[in-house]
């Protein structure tokens, strides 16, 4: 099996400027995105792209004083450069519960940095993030005027519980933050806390019935204009609510989970559509992400009520077995029979009974290799790399590599 290599979006050195409209002006990397909009009184800025040296370079692009900025979520992509803007003194208008997201990320320092690892293919350093905290927040809707133009924000439940999306009805521009992104709408995330599905897709209505022009998304990375941005919104609500009521309609037969995130699908007439390719999340996410928040973690399997550690019981079932050799041999089988996901877990009963068989996890390697060759969801595909590259640490430090 050829090698796979991990994707890192999030090291790219500069932006990319573009002034898609009039009074409109964006910075983009690959997953962080930032915009400004230029008024006779001053600039209002929209996200504070990723990081602080990329933001200083869009401070020098700026042409006025910035007035306001505008958090649409406190992701750290769109909240990460903001002490690059603070020269003018600016209003820092977010979501009321933003900065309990930033007191979060603070207390789980250590587990974020791990699940940024994994997640983005970076280097795993505990860094205790300095945030700049809005100066006034608000729930429901808020209005501000500046010079010549109005800008609407509407506090919203969508990727995150402080969600903020823009309107400014002089332009016929919305600013929705990720509320769409360049593929399918990341409504699951196996390392993130719930998203909000349904809220999600009655925002995108929202700002579907204001006949919008203009689109900026992905952070304003991407724009979207006309026709063409009117056709995405429709993708994005469509695609949510169809997963959505598949999700309710198997919890109501009593599916199990592990089942339902094989049995659930887009619509045939959107299973290939450019807009929501699974180039970061997928649908399995999605449906575990929706299960959990209205089924609880019980999976009505009576074993899994109050479980002893898993380590427990696959040791138990590999002192059953009593041969690793069986295991490695049913595992290579399923591998053959182009089965490697239940290759995996036959082969976890063994690597979890015993994580120093040096065979288990040259054997794991070359699964995990077959599940990432063709995987292109950035999350899943980093997920495989991460853990191959431990196995290999493992092998080398035991010179079997």
């Amino acid at each position: 099996m050829s090698e796979i290599k991990g994707t890192q979006i999030l090291g790219a050195p500069k932006a990319e400027f573009t002034d898609p409209i009039k009074d409109v002006h964006t910075a983009r990397l690959p997953i962080a995105g930032c915009a400004w909009v230029d008024t006779t009184e001053g600039v209002v800025l929209i996200d504070t792209i990723t990081r602080v040296n990329v933001a200083k370079e869009v401070f020098k692009r700026i042409k006025g004083t910035i007035k306001y900025i505008i958090y649409t979520h406190g992701h750290g992509d769109h909240v990460g450069g903001a002490a690059a803007f603070l020269n003018d003194n600016p209003e820092i208008i977010a979501s009321k519960y933003l900065p309990d997201r930033l007191d979060k990320y603070k207390m789980l320092a250590p587990h974020r940095a791990h699940i940024g690892a994994v997640q983005f293919n970076i280097p795993e350093i505990v860094v205790t993030p300095e945030f700049v905290y809005p100066t006034k927040t608000f729930l429901g809707d808020m209005t501000i005027k500046l010079g010549d133009k109005t800008f609407e924000l509407h506090s919203v439940r969508a990727e995150t519980d402080d969600a903020v999306w823009v309107y400014v009805p002089e332009l016929k521009a919305a600013f929705i933050g990720d509320l769409i992104i360049a593929g399918l709408p990341n409504v699951g995330n196996p390392w993130k806390p719930t998203r909000f599905a349904l809220d999600w897709a009655r925002a995108l209505e929202e700002i579907r019935a204001l006949n919008p022009e203009h689109i900026f998304c992905n952070g304003a990375g991407y724009y979207y204009a006309g026709k063409k941005a009117l056709k995405i919104l429709d993708y994005n609500i469509e695609a949510i609510h169809s997963l959505h009521d598949q999700v309710v309609e198997h919890i109501n037969k009593g599916t199990h989970i592990t089942e339902m995130i094989h049995k659930i699908k887009l619509p045939d007439h959107l299973i290939n559509n450019p807009y929501l390719r699974p180039l970061y999340s997928r649908t399995e996410f999605f449906v575990f992400n929706v299960y959990r928040w209205y089924h609880g973690y019980f999976d009505d399997n009576i074993a899994h009520l109050l479980p002893r550690p898993e380590k427990e019981v696959m040791g138990e079932l590999n002192r059953l077995i009593g041969d690793p050799e069986k295991i490695l041999k049913r595992a290579k089988e399923l591998l053959e029979q182009n089965q490697a996901q239940l290759a995996l877990q036959i082969l976890d009963v063994l690597i979890q009974a015993n994580p120093e068989n040096s065979d288990a996890r040259k054997l794991r390697i070359e699964l995990l290799k077959n599940l990432g060759a063709g995987d292109y969801c950035l999350m899943s595909r980093n997920a495989w790399v991460y853990f191959i590259n431990k196995d290999k640490e493992f092998l080398k430090n035991k010179e079997e590599l």
